[in-house]
């Protein structure tokens, strides 16, 4: 009897986890539908509607989604000369509305590399410095992706030859520009290639140099995704640099409550806890972002001592 008590009183101490993390599955399944096909015998083409376009990153070369993040589909409409204003504003009212809950609750790669956390090792954090310099990483990744390929854009419109030579330089990425910076196309499409074309009939000619820099750059990311939770999240997902661009003026937001919460001098367990290594107990308490890096994962309410956490919807 007591033993179940425990259990019970576990479950609801770990009530934000657990629900978050059935969420998560269940859109994973959902998002790759495929999986879905292949283990039961049913047919669930109708979800191709809905899970085709998310604001989550996935190239349009995964097998298992058969879509794309809308990330993916602006970037190759902007290629394609067309200036994508209906799916930004779409991206922009989805995360002005509901934050970055798709990188916490939905995301499949979020999902994946929350698995690679949960391998029981202790857990690193860098130093701030250097955490803030690496924060940039993925906003050079879009600042370079739109330079490349706004311009190309604007010469089909302009000089079409010279816009089929400038494509046919550039080569894949023109068609999947987001593709070269998913850690879903890597696991889906480029890791499975190399096993079998490469690692199980061991022909390493078949890869080029850049081929094993891109193998190795990425099997890198997810062992330090092992030890630095949301690794790929913070410091390499274009998706992330787009939306915390946005997500700090979202109307669904986070915050402290001053009279319960006491400070990093006596408690700081929100900023131990929190996966993005946010100095939450460094921002206002009226909404704290971490500059738009919160994923809404909500660990630090759920972790907080003096429930001093709480969600806000606009002004409220």
């Amino acid at each position: 009897m007591i033993s179940l008590r425990l259990k019970r009183l576990k479950i609801r101490e770990n009530a934000i986890k657990i629900s978050r993390r059935t969420i998560q599955i269940i859109a994973f399944l959902l998002v790759n539908y495929i999986i879905l096909e292949i283990i039961l015998p049913i047919n669930l083409i109708g979800f191709e509607g809905i899970v085709k376009v998310l604001p989550i990153l996935n190239s349009p070369r995964n097998p298992l989604s058969d879509g794309s993040g809308i990330l993916e589909y602006i970037f190759f409409s902007m290629a394609e000369g067309v200036f994508p204003f209906f799916l930004l504003a779409v991206l922009i009212i989805v995360l002005l509305l509901t934050n970055r809950i798709f990188c916490g609750w939905i995301c499949p790669i979020g999902s994946i590399q929350d698995l690679c956390a949960a391998i029981p090792t202790k857990k690193r954090k860098f130093k701030i410095s250097t955490h803030k310099s690496l924060l940039n990483i993925k906003y050079v990744i879009i600042i370079i992706t739109i330079i490349i390929i706004f311009p190309l854009g604007i010469t089909k419109n302009a000089n079409i030859l010279f816009y089929n030579d400038f494509k046919a330089q550039i080569g894949a990425f023109a068609n999947q520009p987001i593709g070269f910076f998913s850690l879903s196309e890597y696991i889906f499409v480029f890791f499975p290639y190399v096993f079998e074309n490469v690692i199980i009939p061991v022909q390493l000619g078949a890869l080029d140099f850049g081929g094993w820099i891109i193998f190795i750059v990425y099997i890198l990311i997810i062992i330090l995704s092992v030890f630095y939770p949301r690794f790929y999240c913070r410091y390499i997902c274009p998706f992330a640099a787009v939306s915390s661009a946005v997500t700090d003026f979202s109307f669904l937001k986070l915050a402290r409550n001053p009279v319960r919460c006491v400070g990093r001098s006596e408690c700081g367990i929100c900023e131990e806890v929190c996966p993005k290594q946010i100095r939450i107990l460094e921002e206002p308490f009226d909404f704290f972002t971490g500059r738009g890096e919160c994923n809404f994962c909500l660990e630090c309410k759920e972790k907080c001592p003096y429930d001093a956490i709480i969600i806000k919807f606009g002004n409220v």
